[in-house]
């Protein structure tokens, strides 16, 4: 057994069309938040497990695409707590909110923003200090510098809105002074991760500069091509990643 425990990858927008998990087996994890579609693979000598956050709702089928803001994140988080899951691998896309930070960058942050309150607990367990692990981040930090040769930046904090939609060109002038991505679901998942005591950490793929924030507006158009762009750019980071993990 790795010193990670079992793993599991989360995956989102970046590994939408990925055919990366596709030998993997369905199975539905009935929790009390409700039953959750996850993927398995047992056929290598470690059992590693994936989650697709915009699909994984079992009530609605894996075909219905469910919004940031409808996941049922409770739901997932405690689906891989009851299969034993160590260690969460998250993979997201962003946009960035610094001019430096280039489309197809890989940032993996190490701390995040996130006014929306989400727990597992209505009592003094919910009193807990928030973070990505860092010793998961410095394996995936380890793993990406081995395989290259894409650009990784190795810190940087995670803001996280609501969504769905993407944000206004004002919204993004003030949140650029809070962080250095933007997205809709990890800083949640690290909070679930970590009160049912996963460790979690993230990578970051930048499919867009934030609304506005080198001029123009941002066009769908232009989010969707560069996520297709960096698909194979994200595939092999998880793949590097996940070798990784299992070498240590």
């Amino acid at each position: 057994m790795t010193k990670y425990g079992r793993i599991a990858v989360i995956g989102g927008t970046s590994l939408l069309h990925s055919n990366l998990f596709d030998h993997f087996k369905e199975k539905v994890v009935e929790t009390e938040h409700g039953n959750v579609i996850v993927y398995t693979d047992e056929t290598g000598e470690y059992s590693t497990l994936f989650i697709q956050r915009h699909h994984a709702d079992a009530t609605k089928g894996a075909a219905v695409y469910n919004p940031p803001h409808v996941m049922n994140q409770k739901s997932y988080i405690a689906a891989l707590k009851s299969l034993d899951v160590s260690t969460i691998l998250g993979v997201c896309s962003v946009g960035s909110l610094t001019k430096e930070y280039d489309t197809g960058t890989l940032v993996v942050p190490d701390d995040f923003f996130n006014q929306a309150s989400i727990t597992y607990f209505d009592d003094a367990r919910g009193h807990l200090v928030p973070a990505f692990s860092e010793k998961v981040r410095q394996t995936i930090l380890t793993a990406l510098g081995e395989a290259g040769p894409q650009k990784t930046v190795a810190s940087g904090t995670y803001v996280q809105t609501v969504g769905p939609r993407f944000e206004t060109k004002a919204e993004v002038r003030f949140l650029s002074s809070l962080g250095d991505v933007i997205g809709m679901t990890a800083a949640s998942e690290a909070v679930l991760a970590l009160e049912l005591g996963m460790d979690y950490a993230v990578i970051c793929m930048i499919d867009n500069y934030a609304n506005g924030l080198v001029g123009g507006t941002l066009t769908e158009e232009e989010f969707r091509t560069n996520v297709k762009l960096n698909e194979k750019t994200v595939e092999t980071a998880v793949q590097a990643i996940l070798k990784k993990f299992y070498e240590t």
